[in-house]
Parts: structure tokens; sequence; C-alpha cells
């Protein structure tokens, strides 16, 4: 009977030694002043979820904050899970199978299976950026992925703004990856007091980050107001619907997978 517990508690701390969890995520709201910080030897850390969904198996959202010239840690490489990183404020440089960029704030940068990547700041005041990390239990199509442009930066200054009735918009990309059949990101830029959409559904998941303004974000009828560095997760089949309610305009990723 001991060896029997021995083994039991060796593969559940094994587990969770790689990051695992049963945890199940469902739509929630995430308040930037609300969220717990963790002082590092680099910085800060925010640690907002990990779970899995009815998409993905595993599902990780943080936010490292690094002092000028810290790094988290050094390059790496994941074998079977993807990662975007959002740079929320300061200057990052990242690097890609040796391959370094100086980006800043609203850029993205997609990291695939089996890429070496690495990140540092490289400014003079703190660097702030969501790590949000995934798996599927999709096999890993890395072939497809390189077809639709495998890993890449995504430089805020190089996305075209477009102008809308509403504000505008700039579509960062809508493509195939290693383990989702499609990735769609953009970021909304709403006029004061204008609504995006009335409360709708759809089948994807999502996640909205407000970059900047405030929000209010309906979910089945319950009104969230939500400022800058805020999160939203919403499960599929959920209804939604957001609105700017704070004075100028205000901006916010969104973006939807499907496997």
């Amino acid at each position: 009977m001991k060896s029997i517990i021995l083994l039991i508690s060796f593969v559940f701390l094994n587990v969770i030694s790689q990051g695992q969890t049963t945890e199940k995520l469902n739509t929630a709201v995430y308040d930037w002043e609300k969220m717990n910080v963790v002082k590092t030897n680099f910085g800060e850390k925010r640690q907002i979820f990990e779970g899995h969904t009815n998409v993905l198996s595993y599902f990780e959202v943080h936010v490292t904050t690094l002092n000028p010239g810290k790094a988290p840690h050094g390059s790496h490489v994941h074998s079977d899970m993807e990662e975007l990183i959002i740079v929320k404020e300061g200057l990052i440089e990242q690097s890609i199978n040796g391959v370094k960029k100086v980006v800043g704030p609203g850029s993205v940068i997609l990291a695939l299976p089996g890429d070496d990547h690495g990140i540092w700041n490289a400014g003079d005041t703190q660097a702030s950026y969501y790590i949000i990390r995934w798996k599927t239990d999709q096999p890993i199509n890395l072939e497809r992925a390189k077809q639709s442009g495998g890993s890449k930066f995504y430089d805020w200054k190089d996305i075209e703004f477009k102008t809308t009735e509403k504000g505008g918009k700039r579509q960062f990309m809508q493509r195939p990856t290693a383990l989702l059949a499609d990735l769609e990101m953009h970021v909304t830029t709403l006029n004061e007091g204008v609504m995006s959409h009335a409360e709708h559904i759809h089948s994807n998941e999502e996640i909205i980050i407000v970059l900047k303004g405030e929000v209010e974000e309906s979910i089945a009828g319950t009104p969230h107001r939500l400022g800058p560095g805020s999160l939203i997760l919403l499960m599929d089949e959920v209804p939604h619907g957001i609105k700017n309610v704070g004075k100028g305009q205000c901006e916010y990723f969104a973006f939807k997978w499907k496997k």
C-alpha cells in the first residue's frame, strides 16, 4: 500500500512539474488593478490563469515585468507548446532562432514549437509583456505552420490602421499554426461612448486584452468595467458585448482560435 501511495504521489508531482493542470477554465474577467503581484529577481510577475478549455488541453496566461537590462531566463525551446508574447509597455528584445528584434508596446511575437526563443528588457525603464501559452490534443503540424509564416514578429508600427465608422482596426493575423487550424488576432479602436456590438455569441473561445481607455464588457447581461491591462476570457456560446465607457478612444486586442 505504501509503495502505491508513493507511486501516485510521484505521478501527481511529475504532472504538476510539467505545468499541467486539471482545472477547467470558465468565462472570467481579470482586472489589472486586482491582479496579484509577485516580486521576482528580475522584476514582477502576475499569474492570470492556468488550466484547460474545450479546445485547448493546456492554456496559461501571465504577465512578466522586467527591470532594465533583465531577462526572466535564457533562450529556450517548447517542443509541444505554442506561445504568444504581447508587449504591454517598454521595449523588449526578442530573439527567435538567433534573429533579434526590438519591439515596443502593442507588438506581438508568435513562437512555434521547436524554435529557440528568448527575451530581455532592451530599454531604460521597466518593460511588461503577456505570455500566452497553449497546447492541443492535435498532432503538431510544423509544415502547415511554416507555410503560413512560421514563428513571426508583428511590430505594432508595421500593422496598418484602418479607420471604421466606430473608430478603427488593426488586423495582426489570421493564419494556421502548428497546433491550431486558425488563429485570428486584431486590435479594435472604439470612439468615446461607442459600442462595438450588442451581446452576441459565437462558437469560438476568445480573449480580450484592454490596451487603452476603459471598457464595459457585458457577459450574459452582467456589466464589467475594466481598464488598461485587464483581460477577459470568453468561452464559446457565452453572450458578450463591449463598449467604450471612458474618456477618449479605447483600444483592445481580441483573438479567437480553432483547432
